[in-house]
């Protein structure tokens, strides 16, 4: 076998190893991810309800911003962003959602998105509830795996149920009702 072809066959076993290590990396960590909250089904899945984790920042309006503020009402958190398709599809279910549900405060994570492409995403799906700007650490330290992803917060803060995926009304119904289980 030539030098020339020994060279390349070592530097295809070098770019498959790098590959299939960075590959086992990625899930690693989505797995550590997914095991800072509970698994879910299809919908909204029943689980041990946990303290909801910080947010604040600054909203997309140029509000200041603090979850803890709004303790004593039920929360849906929304982390999306204005590049998400699945996101963009949800934005008709979350309003219709809010308007039906208006007990309930609906609140945005606008995560990893230009603040501008998020402002003119907001305006232009009528998604008028306040959005965090996240560049990363509120939505790490929620775990999630993925956009979309909406949590469920009762009036105690703890957080009740979640949708990975697109929510869409029925599901958001149904995470209505666990903010209603004992």
């Amino acid at each position: 076998m030539s030098r020339t072809w020994m060279v390349v066959i070592a530097v295809l076993a070098t770019v498959g190893v790098v590959a299939l290590v960075v590959g086992l990396r990625g899930a690693s960590q989505a797995t550590d991810a997914a095991e800072r909250t509970p698994p879910v089904d299809a919908g909204v899945a029943a689980f041990e309800p946990f303290a909801a984790p910080p947010v604040q920042g600054e909203t997309l309006s140029g509000e200041a911003f603090d979850l803890a503020d709004l303790r004593g009402t039920p929360v849906v958190l929304n982390f999306w962003a204005s590049w998400c398709g699945p996101c963009r599809k949800e934005i008709p279910a979350l309003a219709a959602f809010q308007a039906a549900n208006p007990d309930l405060a609906i609140v945005g994570v606008s995560y990893q998105d230009d603040p501008a492409d998020a402002r003119a995403f907001a305006a232009d799906t009528g998604a008028d509830w306040p959005s965090v700007i996240d560049d990363g650490p509120i939505g790490s330290a929620w775990g999630v795996p993925g956009l979309p992803a909406t949590f469920f917060l009762d009036a105690q803060g703890e957080v009740v149920g979640r949708i990975l995926g697109e929510a869409t009304e029925a599901t958001l119904e149904q995470g209505a009702r666990a903010l209603d289980a004992p």
